[in-house]
Formats: structure tokens, sequence, C-alpha cells
């Protein structure tokens, strides 16, 4: 039954969603009857006019019926619910998960996709592309994205599709020093590849001294790729496990210390911080810092695998408030058991 979920979330993951909400409308209906559509839409927290369209649908299929008392199901409707049981019991587990993480930590959204991308490269690609049409969802002409580095953003470059748009990309945040194929300059080319945007580059260290950093804020080239990263209404960003980034970055011991001593569990835009979100250390980056996120309009987190559970419940005690996190259920059952034992 999961495969076929699989198979069908890739083929036409609108039409699983739509079929879902209507089956939790049936069952919750069949739960209260009879109910109003006021009292409806407070049970499942979807606004009156999205629960009068669906109802519409459902009253014209013969799958309830509306009476002055309100609305109860129908034989057909209950015979629906039955086939359909086993079915979305398996799909509501990650639903179920993604609403629990997103009322936890109150942020905009949250996805989840099926499987562990630590053990199944196809979850990371489907995530992956997840991510990708969220993110292609929200673009608009003249549109400025900012995207980080790392494994799971080129992923979700080789996802992304030619836009109508003229689409800026710009790195978040410099990245010499690690792989080239995943630096922030290089999925920033990428996506702006796929898609016919543009681009621009930031060729400065991911870790720069004081003096350095004094230098390089000088340069007219890094200001001008600053000031494309201010504009930047859309970002799109991974999230790193503390100790692993501090090693990419070549980190002396005794930050690797100090991250160890505090317990540090996630890393993101050159924060680290500990389960509960405290900031235990910050490198000295050039680019986009964890600040300058609360301006931004569409966030888009996006890990994943049962190892990067902890680092991502970590940022989550930090993320805006309009973060979407886009995941899979191997970190999203670390997250939420880790959250239902305090």
């Amino acid at each position: 039954m999961k495969d076929l979920i699989k198979i069908q979330q890739k083929l036409v993951p609108e039409l699983v969603e739509k079929m879902y909400r209507r089956f939790s409308i049936l069952t919750t209906i069949a739960q209260y009857q009879p109910v109003g559509r006021r009292s409806l839409s407070e049970y499942m927290n979807l606004t009156e006019r999205v629960l009068r369209s669906e109802t519409d649908v459902l009253k014209k299929q013969e799958l309830i019926k509306v009476k002055p008392t309100g609305m109860e199901i129908t034989d057909a409707g209950e015979a629906t619910i039955r086939q359909l049981n086993s079915y979305f019991n398996v799909y509501s587990d990650d639903h179920q998960l993604a609403q629990v993480i997103k009322e936890k930590y109150g942020i905009k959204d949250v996805y989840v996709i099926p499987g562990d991308s630590d053990t199944d490269k196809a979850v990371k690609i489907e995530l992956s592309k997840q991510a990708g049409q969220l993110v292609e969802d929200v673009l608009y002409d003249h549109a400025t994205v900012a995207v980080t580095g790392g494994s799971t953003m080129a992923y979700v470059s080789e996802a992304m599709h030619h836009q109508p748009y003229d689409v800026f990309f710009v790195p978040a945040r410099g990245g010499l020093g690690e792989n080239v194929v995943y630096q922030a300059n290089t999925i920033a080319a990428s996506m702006a590849q796929q898609t016919d945007g543009d681009y621009t580059t930031l060729y400065v260290p991911d870790n720069v001294s004081e003096t350095t950093y004094n230098t390089l804020m000088l340069e007219p080239s890094v200001i001008h790729t600053l000031e494309k990263i201010r504009e930047a209404n859309i970002t799109i960003h991974g999230i790193g496990d503390a100790l692993k980034m501090a090693r990419r970055r070549q980190s002396p011991s005794e930050v690797i210390e100090k991250l160890q001593h505090h317990n540090a569990s996630g890393e993101a835009f050159g924060y680290y911080f500990d389960e509960q979100g405290q900031i235990v250390h910050k490198v000295k980056t050039i680019g986009l810092q964890l600040e300058d996120l609360v301006s931004k309009k569409f966030i888009f987190a996006v890990a994943g695998g049962k190892s990067k559970g902890e680092a991502i419940k970590a940022y989550l005690s930090i993320a805006p408030k309009n973060t979407v996190l886009i995941t899979d259920e191997g970190a999203a059952s670390v997250i939420v058991n880790n959250s239902n034992k305090k």
C-alpha cells in the first residue's frame, strides 16, 4: 500500500492531497453528525469557504446529505470511508507527522516525504522535487532567490524547471574551501540554468578573520552581491549536523571542543545551536545572516534523513514563523519522538 501511495504522489501529488482532504471531511462529518458548516470548520481548522466548495462536491456525489440540523453521512459515504480507511491510515501517518511538527514549532507549513533519505536515495530525490515545486509555485517576475550550498540543495536545483519569469538567483553566502559541486555559487548557477534565469556569484571564503572580513566588505563585487542578497524575498536553505559542518569547514580543534561541550546539534547560515535553539557558536561569514530571514516572505528549509533529525529539531526552535519545512519520514519521526519526550 505504501509503495502505491509513493507512486501516486510522484504522478499526481495534488490528487492524493485532495482525496485526503475530502476523506477527512467525510470522517469528521461521520463523527460529529449532524454537524453545521461552522462547527465543521472549527473541528477541521479549515475556512468555511474551502469547506463549502468541498462539501458541495461530496453532496453532488451523494456521499453526504444536508438537513436543517446539519450535514450527515449517507450509506454511500460510509461505504467510501470503509473502502479508503486502510489506504489513508498509511498515508495519514506522514500527514499527521507534518501536522504535529507544524503545530509544535508554529511554522508556516511542513511536508513529510515517505521513507528515509539516509538509506534510500530515491527519497532524497522526491524530497528535493517537492522543495523545487514549492519554490516554483511562489516565483514571480523579477524575483530574487537566495540559496545556500549542500548536497540536498544540489538535488533541489536539478528538480527545477524552465520558468516564464525573469528570476535572479544569488548565493546566500560564500563557500570556498568545500566541494565545489555543493557550494552555494554552484547551486545558484545550476538553478538559474534549470529555470532559464540569471545569477551572480560570491567568491569569498565561508569562514574569514576579522581583518579579511573588513577588507572584503569594501570590494565592489561583494557589495553588489550583498545588495542582491538583501533584495531576495525567497530563501532556500539546508540544515546541517553541527559537528559534520564544523569539520567540513576545517574548524580549529577548540571550536570542535566548544560545540561538543555545549552539545551543539544543528547548523544553518554559519550559526551552531543546541537542541533548545540556543546559539553556541557563530562563524564569521559574508552573506545572509540568520537575523536577515525575518524580513523574507518565503523561506524553505530542506533537510532529511534520520541522522539529521536532531539538527532539524534544533533549528526549528529558532526558525522564523514563515518557514516551510520539507523533510522525510526518517527525520520527522526523530523530531516528533524527541518532542513528545519533553
